[in-house]
């Protein structure tokens, strides 16, 4: 029995065109999917990023797959990330594979002289750790490497040029210059020898790049009377507005010495409208802190001060209505901001490490 099947002209073209549709979306999925892994592979970097901005599950995320490939700078990171998260003992066995895997600043993490976690969670860290650190790291400072520099200046100590006098200013700008201008933004104040007026001009440049570490150096400058630097509470707001939790710490600090002064009723009631906006900084600032992770922080402005019997009583420093809209402020503010705390390998490994 033979069937025969009779085709319309209508059909033909309709399966023609299903036939060149199914090829375009065939091409388009074929397209996407090599448009998303070549856009969306993730780095390193973009692990750092979300470890910055407190993002630490995400960091993982990132960091995981790189370490499956034997990326050892991934290795430290996620070990980073782990000892943060609470996982401190799974940290110093992924801090130990990288430093395996030659990574210098795990190898540190792994010196007892180094980091005083090692005894006390019982790593399996070693002494020699710190030479073979010491050693990948002048190479890596030879390659101009700046992370390695501040780090051998940090750990340590100066190189033999910093001890001529005629050299330790010039060739430590020059240095210092240099790395700076190739994006190693540290290097303009993690101690290299130089004068404090091209430190202030390499400074302004690593802040006007949006480097938040260098607002607050120039701030502290400023504060500690070493040079003028006019508007210098300025950079502070600007750090701020980057996210890094360091210029909430000192505004926060500036703003509540009136907090500490009022002890009694009458300082309460004798406030100027300039000390009663303090007040208002003071709550406003710990609540911003207090999102950044940060300890210690004022956040009850109801105050036992004394009346004029000497007897205890509580007020209320700013009233109900006064709080809510500073709290309605600072959500506004945190929705526009996210924290970046602006770390590095050649960070301080207490702040690479404050859980």
């Amino acid at each position: 029995m033979v069937i025969v099947i009779y085709y319309s002209e209508n059909l033909i073209d309709t399966l023609q065109k299903d036939y060149k549709m199914n090829q375009i979306i065939k091409s388009l999925l074929i397209y996407v999917t090599v448009f998303s892994y070549e856009s969306f592979a993730a780095t390193v970097d973009d692990g750092i990023t979300q470890f910055n901005q407190m993002q630490y599950k995400q960091a993982q995320a990132v960091f995981e797959p790189l370490v499956k490939q034997g990326n050892a700078r991934a290795m430290f990171w996620l070990g980073v990330t782990q000892f943060r998260t609470g996982e401190q003992f799974k940290a110093g066995h992924t801090l130990l594979k990288s430093a395996e895997a030659g990574n210098p600043w795990a190898m540190l993490m792994m010196s007892p002289e180094d980091n005083g976690y090692c005894g006390y969670l019982g790593w399996p860290c070693d002494p020699s750790w710190r030479d073979k650190a010491f050693s990948t790291l002048q190479v890596l400072a030879d390659q101009g490497n700046g992370n390695a520099i501040c780090t051998l200046l940090y750990r340590k100590g100066k190189p033999w040029w910093t001890y001529v006098p005629i050299l330790n200013k010039q060739r430590g700008g020059e240095l210092a210059e240099k790395g700076v201008k190739n994006g190693w933004y540290s290097m303009a104040s993690c101690g290299i020898p130089m004068s404090i007026e091209k430190k202030v001009e390499l400074l302004q440049y690593v802040a006007a790049q949006g480097y938040a570490p260098a607002m607050v150096e120039l701030y502290y400058i400023d504060y500690r009377d070493e040079y003028n630097i006019k508007n210098s509470s300025d950079f502070l707001k600007e750090s701020l507005r980057l996210g890094y939790p360091s210029s909430v710490e000192n505004l926060l600090y500036n703003a509540r010495r009136k907090y500490f002064k009022i002890n009694e009723l009458s300082d309460f009631r004798n406030m100027t409208e300039k000390e009663k906006l303090g007040l208002e900084d003071v709550y406003y600032y710990s609540l911003i802190g207090k999102e950044f992770g940060l300890n210690n922080i004022i956040l009850n402005m109801n105050k036992p001060v004394k009346n004029s019997e000497g007897v205890f009583v509580l007020v209320s420093l700013l009233s109900s209505e006064e709080q809510l809209s500073i709290e309605e402020k600072a959500k506004k503010f945190l929705g526009q901001v996210k924290p970046n705390l602006f770390l590095s390998e050649s960070s301080n490994m207490n702040a690479l490490l404050n859980p």
